[in-house]
């Protein structure tokens, strides 16, 4: 038998610059390596670029001194220095050889002939013709020259390369420009002249055109490039794609380099089967402690609309909008900060994200969330303050009480025995009765609430392997409450008696005071396993908790920003059955668990397993809502967790919650996973008894059903440069498709093109009833030049409704 022992928890700018110190030349031997191959870009199809080579020191270079080696030196009368047979020129990390150089001493003029090489650490150049030099000018000329910008695939050609002012600028003639490998030009970039000014942030180029292979595709009259990681005035790439409900979808941006802290993208985008859409971000930063963005989009008149639309039922005509707004500033080194995240549509306008997906707001339960908050920060307290307001997107929401506003004040002392915290908050609870929804007839409750919490903790034993703490807390809360005679018909039922038929919301000032008392403990055993070359370890971690909160009647108090929280191993050991401060629930609670993990030799965690389940002394009697029965389970769920790295290709995780009352599971999650290379797929399966599902799953009503839902997801090489991904979801309960997707791929050194298709079940927040949407993805990319397309660069897993999770959180995973 094994025994346990009690342990521990465990862009580019071409520069030529020939060496003009040519005259203090001293005829040496000097060893010449060829330029390496490249370590950075995580390609074989880059093996032949060369690293980016930088100086020995921060010494000039032109200071450095040069060495010289030729097979033959003449001078000749009048001044002329002539080199032949395998010149080689050495100044720091400047290279320079050729078959023949010749220097004037009086013109300060070099030409060199045959067999060029010039390499300065960040650019190689190459010809077989003439290389023409000032030394005192700095002015030069090549003939039909090759060059290659290192640590990346750039390369070209140009019949002929001028640079003048000391080579800041650079005029290149009968220029190519390409990112693909030697013999694999896919495509090239032809120009007639490109001119380049360093100072500059582009470069231009004058009758360019793209070629793919041997064939022109696209004429360019005057294109301009980036020379250097900075911003410029222009348009930026197109996007495209098509879908059932918009149509042919086109977004043309240009971009405003206002100042170097300000900034405006303007976007028309086209959709054939809506109309023509415009979009305006404006970004400022006039200081890096005030940052922000401001952002608007507006249809001027939507083709879809028409009053016998019932998605659109609510608007008076089809012009739609969207604004957002998000600032962020940070005083007095940060410790006072504000923030503002404020989005808004038109109003009753309840499908715009459903129809427009826009990139900006925060949406919640078919909310839009407007806030502002401010906060001043120290290391042991802070004081906090937020405004939230909400804009619905659903007729059929009821409207939720908007904080105006809500103040926080937090405390924390660490002591040598014990900690203490301070948690309060001040709110005041309102809501928007010119914007209700419209199927609602009523006013709502509201408040004003005050909370306080002073929390003592006292660790009772902290040792290696074994810990006991205690937690003593008193928590008041006092609302002085409003309720309207007309109440909204939706809460005069939830606030009613089922017993009495009364309605129990309270008028006036109510108090609670709560004391709460926790102990919490747990040890951890180990022991060695004869698996992973006997270097194994297995762990036994057993933990309880003792909850005491008596009751209290709270009936009387609305609902403002409460809920009940979903049961998991991990909230049996919470000291809350609600979110939100509206409702405490008497507890009177014994929690146990039991987490044991595997570890191989060097470490990582391979296997955890864990499950708690909660026992009531006295089962609780507090309830969400009066007219929810009271709950007689003597036992909660008996949670479970389980996560699993098999091999290191094979990954498996379940999850699962099931009442030992009832004998039956009402929620389960699980996942089995291969990875190998770019190879990777998944099947899971969710399962969540009498879930209330959001109307963006298919669903023919409004009403709760069983969630059980199954996926698999996968992306594969189907060549050495092909590569396929897809993903489908299936509801099994209701028998319908949730979101299909599949997509192909094609990747090669220097260009690459994604096709992709998608249906998924467009939700509508009006009717409920989602619509089968088809959406068509296209995008080919010339990687080093731009792209053209919708998504990203990267495949992803992620279909529109449903991403993708790899849910092993395993210690070390890789």
């Amino acid at each position: 038998m094994t025994k346990w022992t009690l342990g521990y928890r465990y862009p580019i700018a071409l520069t030529i610059s020939l060496a003009p110190a040519l005259t203090s030349m001293m005829v040496q031997a000097a060893p010449f390596e060829a330029p390496p191959a490249t370590g950075i870009l995580d390609s074989l199809c880059y093996d032949y670029v060369p690293k980016i080579e930088k100086p020995a020191s921060d010494q000039d270079a032109n200071a450095q001194p040069v060495e010289v080696d030729a097979d033959r030196l003449e001078a000749k009368q009048g001044g002329t220095a002539v080199y032949e047979g395998d010149v080689k020129v050495r100044q720091g990390v400047r290279k320079f050889d050729s078959d023949y150089a010749q220097l004037d001493q009086k013109s300060r003029d070099v030409i060199a002939i045959g067999n060029i090489y010039y390499n300065d650490g960040q650019v190689t150049v190459t010809s077989d013709k003439t290389l023409k030099s000032n030394l005192d000018t700095k002015n030069s000329e090549l003939e039909e020259g090759k060059y290659q910008v290192h640590g990346s695939p750039v390369r070209g050609f140009a019949k002929r390369v001028v640079m003048t002012n000391n080579n800041q600028n650079i005029t290149m003639e009968g220029a190519q420009y390409t990112t693909c490998p030697p013999g694999q030009e896919v495509w090239t970039l032809k120009a007639g002249s490109i001119d380049i000014d360093q100072k500059e942030v582009f470069g231009e180029a004058w009758n360019a055109s793209l070629w793919l292979y041997d064939y022109p595709v696209f004429y360019f009259p005057y294109i301009n490039f980036p020379i250097k990681d900075e911003r410029k005035t222009g348009l930026l790439y197109p996007g495209y794609k098509q879908s059932s409900s918009n149509g042919m979808d086109i977004t043309q941006p240009f971009y405003w380099n206002i100042a170097p802290n300000y900034d405006a993208t303007i976007t028309s985008r086209f959709m054939d089967k809506r109309g023509l859409m415009e979009q305006v971000e404006f970004r400022y930063m006039p200081d890096p402690a005030h940052t922000g963005t401001l952002y608007f989009e507006s249809l001027a008149d939507d083709k879809q609309y028409s009053p016998s639309n019932p998605s659109l039922a609510g608007l008076s005509d089809g012009h739609r909008y969207l604004m957002n707004v998000r600032h962020g500033s940070a005083l007095m080194d940060g410790s006072l900060r504000f923030g503002i995240d404020y989005t808004q549509v038109r109003d009753k306008d309840y499908n715009y994200f459903n129809d427009f997906s826009p990139q900006v707001g925060t949406q919640v339960d078919s909310q839009l969330q407007q806030s502002f908050t401010a906060g001043y920060y120290q290391p042991n307290w802070n004081l906090t303050s937020e405004v939230r307001r909400y804009q619905i997107l659903s007729p059929y929401a009821l409207l939720p009480h908007e904080m105006l506003p809500r103040i926080d004040y937090n405390y924390y002392q660490q002591g040598k025995w014990f900690d203490l915290a301070w948690n309060s908050e001040l709110t005041k609870f309102g809501y928007d009765s010119g914007s209700a929804a419209t199927l609602q007839a009523g006013e709502r409750y509201t408040a004003t609430r005050l909370h306080l919490a002073p929390t003592l903790t006292v660790p009772l034993v902290d040792a290696p392997g074994y810990y006991l703490t205690s937690q003593y807390k008193l928590m008041f809360t006092s609302y002085n409450q409003e309720v309207p005679d007309n109440l909204v018909s939706q809460d005069r039922s939830r606030f009613t008696d089922a017993d009495s038929k009364q309605l129990t919301l309270k008028e006036g000032t109510i108090t609670r005071t709560l004391p709460s008392f926790r102990l919490k403990g747990g040890v951890n055993f180990d022991r060695p396993l004869d698996w992973y070359d006997g270097k194994g370890t297995q762990t036994l971690e057993p933990e309880f908790q003792y909850l005491y909160i008596p009751y209290k009647n709270q009936d009387e108090i609305g609902i403002y920003d409460s809920t009940t929280t979903r049961q998991d191993y991990y909230s049996l050991f919470s000291d809350r059955r609600f979110a939100g401060l509206d409702r405490i629930s008497d507890a009177n609670r014994v929690t146990v668990g039991l987490t044991s993990r595997v570890y191989d030799n060097v470490g990582d965690e391979r296997l955890r397993l864990a499950v708690a389940q909660a026992f009531e002394m006295t089962p609780p009697k507090v309830r969400l809502y009066p007219s929810n029965p009271e709950s007689t389970n003597a036992r909660s769920l008996l949670s479970f967790e389980g996560d699993a790295r098999i091999t290191d290709e094979w990954f498996a995780h379940a999850g699962t919650q099931y009442d030992t009352s009832e004998g039956e599971f009402t929620a389960g999650n699980g996942a089995v996973e291969y990875r190998t290379g770019k190879l990777t797929t998944q099947v899971n399966y969710r399962y969540i008894k009498d879930g209330n599902l959001d109307y963006r799953y298919p669903t023919n009503t409004a009403l709760a059903e069983d969630l059980s839902q199954a996926g698999l997801v996968m992306m594969a090489p189907i060549a050495d440069q092909w590569q396929m991904y897809g993903g489908y979801y299936r509801d099994i309960k209701q028998d319908v498709n949730i979101d299909r997707k599949i997509g192909v791929k094609y990747d090669s050194c220097c260009w690459s093109i994604n096709m992709s298709l998608e249906w998924h079940n467009q939700p509508d927040n009006v009717t409920l009833k989602p619509t089968s949407e088809k959406v068509i993805g296209l995008q080919f990319e010339m990687k080093g030049l731009g792209s053209v397309g919708t998504g990203g660069r990267s495949v992803t897993l992620d279909t529109e409704l449903l991403p993708y999770v790899r849910p092993f959180n395993l210690k070390g995973q890789q």
